[in-house]
């Protein structure tokens, strides 16, 4: 049996802060990529400052200089909280899967960009760092996401089918074939955005979203973009979220509560559009017994959880517990982290339509 303690690290597209999560994984001697079993420890969100959360929400705007610059100064930064994080830790870490912060994602031209240095992690930590797991399965002709199918199938094997809220939202559902996943649209950024306009950095439990009223043309212009039309692989970046998805939904004709409500709307009629069109395509038949398992940030919105479950019928909708809501992601890392370090493939061809499987991630050893 072989044991690893791992750091994962992932900042997301909201920009709330980077979750940390420490976990432990041991697998099987005689097979590496056999999980025999898990434990998330602990975690942690490390919120951005200002200024950070400016930096990074403009970050696609620099040039090349500038960008690079970022990059290291990012991945600085992430060491200085890794340090401050392990070492309040009861026992050593082997190594950190950074996932860093991801400023472009163009699946057309098989590049994705994700910035915050592991090399310059590895440089405080002393520790082996493992960061960049997209790029290997973009180069293999994949959408390098999403990537979460991975801890679905390792976490979550019992569940028919897994939903992740962060600040893009991705679905997973078990067929007879392997998983098929995909993004299906925007998700916290949004509902965090519009929040930003009254001066608040979140919609607790939904509560002002639920004081509004549907407004149905602007859910109409939502469904209709040409995304939500698209059939899997697909991933998105946070600049169709920017420029195509946010924009609507901040026209100021309309009552933040109404905007905010009507979202949700929108989200849960795609999400359980997602489900349904999967179910035909590969001939199942959704029952109340299959459910549908929700974490990410998203799953500590009430009323967006109610209009997920109502979209979803027949099948269940359940909450994870709370530290996978919000360290999931996390965790993934860590676990795609430690595939990696074992040379097992931590990225699923059948999701992002890679030629093969890939073993993503590059490893600085300090």
């Amino acid at each position: 049996m072989s044991t690893f303690s791992v750091v994962g690290l992932m900042s997301g597209s909201s920009l709330d802060g980077a979750d940390l999560a420490w976990c432990t994984f041991q697998f099987a001697a005689d097979d590496p990529a056999k999980l025999l079993s898990w434990t998330l420890h602990r975690g942690i969100t490390i919120p951005y400052d200002e200024s950070w959360q400016q930096r990074l929400r403009n970050a696609p705007l620099l040039g090349g200089r500038e960008l690079w610059l970022l990059h290291t100064e990012l991945g600085l930064h992430y060491g200085r909280m890794l340090r401050t994080f392990i070492d309040e830790l009861p026992e050593r870490v082997d190594f950190v899967a950074s996932h860093g912060h991801t400023v472009f994602h163009y699946p057309e031209q098989h590049t994705t960009t994700q910035i915050g240095d592991g090399a310059a992690i590895a440089g405080i930590l002393n520790i082996p760092v493992i960061d960049q797991f997209r790029a290997q399965d973009m180069a293999l002709g994949g959408q390098g996401a999403p990537l979460a199918p991975l801890a679905d199938r390792y976490f979550f094997p019992q569940y028919f089918a897994c939903l992740n809220l962060g600040g893009i939202s991705n679905i997973s559902i078990k067929t007879d074939h392997g998983y098929v996943a995909f993004d299906v649209g925007g998700a916290n950024q949004v509902l965090d955005t519009l929040m930003q306009e009254i001066g608040k950095d979140y919609d607790k439990n939904g509560d002002l979203a639920r004081t509004g009223q549907l407004i149905p043309k602007l859910k109409a212009a939502a469904d209709a973009l040409p995304f939500h039309t698209q059939p899997p692989p697909k991933s998105l970046g946070n600049d169709w979220v920017r420029e195509q998805l946010l924009p609507l939904f901040q026209d100021p004709q309309y009552a933040l509560a109404d905007r905010l409500h009507t979202y949700c709307h929108h989200m849960a009629g795609q999400i359980g559009a997602s489900l349904r069109k999967v179910a035909e395509k590969e001939n199942i038949e959704l029952t109340d017994q299959q459910q549908l398992l929700v974490a990410g940030g998203g799953g500590f919105n009430a009323f967006l959880c109610e209009c997920i479950a109502a979209a979803v019928q027949p099948v269940q909708l359940e909450i994870a517990a709370a530290d996978i809501i919000a360290f999931k992601e996390a965790a993934l890392m860590a676990l795609a982290g430690a595939l990696r370090w074992q040379r097992q493939p931590n990225v699923i061809p059948s999701v992002t339509g890679a030629r093969r499987a890939a073993v993503g991630g590059a490893i600085h050893w300090a």
